[in-house]
């Protein structure tokens, strides 16, 4: 059986490494030079948007073969709005994980256990290799592939800024920046590589990416974030989902088959998952979509989650962090272990129908 994978990111790879395990060797196609995206970053792995799984990495060990490494516990997460701070503890909010080229990235430990061929700096269409191949599996990583084959469904079209910051931070926590005037129905965030170093990223959605500028500046100034910066970058990303995931031989996984939230961009998980699904359709020939289902269920409950978030204005984002913050709350959501999603959603659909009103000049208190 002869099946090519399109994109040697963590869906890809993980695709890869169960059609290994399952005696099957697939040809990997990928874009860049080397394996890893070109910028570093981190990357959140929220438990709370998968429970009941409790644990996701041990999940992805047991369940799918995946072990991997993370760069710390994520044992806090500080969330700001224009007047408010909310902090949440706990031992079990998720982990930090590592983007890029090292070889501590999600990446490059999965590519240490491949034995299959990449063929780099190659531009493939699935639409030529599936005259070639048996079975092709889509993992670029974007909507270009889903658009060509008439599938994608576009929710939003985000510009994204990160930049790679010097200073001193907590390796084990992430801060969540919410403010309508930086970042409209999108946000910021500040997460640590380690104690010296750390990403930052702004999402903004509805703009062009000429205005991100602008909106950067005023996001840096509001949040105080004056660290030294030793590189940045920019992108589009295009949120949606697609109408099928399989079409004839063609496969789509991680981020080209929708595997993400447009709630904090949460799709590693449910990518490198879906990567493995791929694979144990393509070798029992089992029903692809069938299998996912599970996957785009709560892809869709955290999406359902964001577009009720979009109707807040400062407001109603300053009353949101304030009650997410508040003792009963925070033990519900973060330490119950309960799957409290549908619960989170009935909390912000209460919010829907506030208006605007100017923040208080009052000072956050860092």
């Amino acid at each position: 059986m002869r099946v090519a994978i399109i994109g040697a990111g963590p869906s890809g790879l993980a695709c890869a490494l169960e059609l290994q395990r399952l005696g099957i060797k697939p040809v990997i196609i990928e874009r860049y030079h080397r394996i890893g995206h070109p910028v570093e970053r981190v990357d959140m792995l929220l438990h709370l948007a998968w429970l009941p799984v409790k644990d996701q990495l041990a999940y992805l060990a047991r369940k799918y073969g995946l072990y991997l490494h993370p760069l710390a516990p994520l044992r806090s997460i500080v969330i700001y709005s224009p007047s408010h701070r909310s902090v949440i503890r706990s031992r079990r909010l998720g982990y930090l994980v590592y983007r890029g080229r090292s070889p501590l990235s999600i990446e490059n430990q999965l590519a240490a256990r491949l034995s299959s061929p990449v063929v780099l700096e190659t531009i493939a269409d699935p639409r030529d290799l599936a005259r070639e191949f048996d079975w092709v599996v889509v993992a670029t990583g974007d909507s270009k592939p889903a658009r060509q084959l008439g599938l994608w469904q576009e929710y939003a079209n985000v510009i994204i800024k990160g930049a790679l910051v010097l200073g001193q931070f907590d390796p084990h926590t992430f801060h969540m920046f919410w403010d309508t005037r930086y970042a409209g129905h999108s946000y910021g965030y500040l997460a640590p590589f380690d104690q010296g170093r750390a990403s930052i990223h702004l999402c903004v959605g509805g703009i062009k990416p000429e205005e991100m500028d602008d909106y950067w500046e005023l996001f840096l100034e509001a949040e105080n974030l004056h660290y030294h910066t030793t590189e940045t970058y920019e992108q589009q990303f295009h949120c949606g989902r697609v109408t099928r995931h399989q079409v004839g031989n063609i496969l789509l996984v991680g981020n080209s088959g929708g595997f993400v939230s447009s709630l904090l961009g949460l799709g590693l998980f449910s990518g490198m998952i879906s990567g493995v699904l791929a694979a144990r359709a393509i070798a029992s020939n089992d029903d692809y979509e069938r299998l996912v289902k599970p996957l785009t269920r709560r892809i869709n409950e955290l999406n359902e989650l964001r577009s009720s978030l979009d109707k807040l204005d400062n407001y109603g984002l300053d009353r949101l962090v304030g009650i997410l913050g508040m003792p009963g709350i925070k033990h519900l959501i973060y330490h119950s272990g309960l799957d409290i999603i549908p619960k989170i959603y009935a909390i912000l659909a209460g919010f829907n129908k506030l208006t605007f009103r100017t923040p208080s000049a009052h000072p956050r208190h860092h």
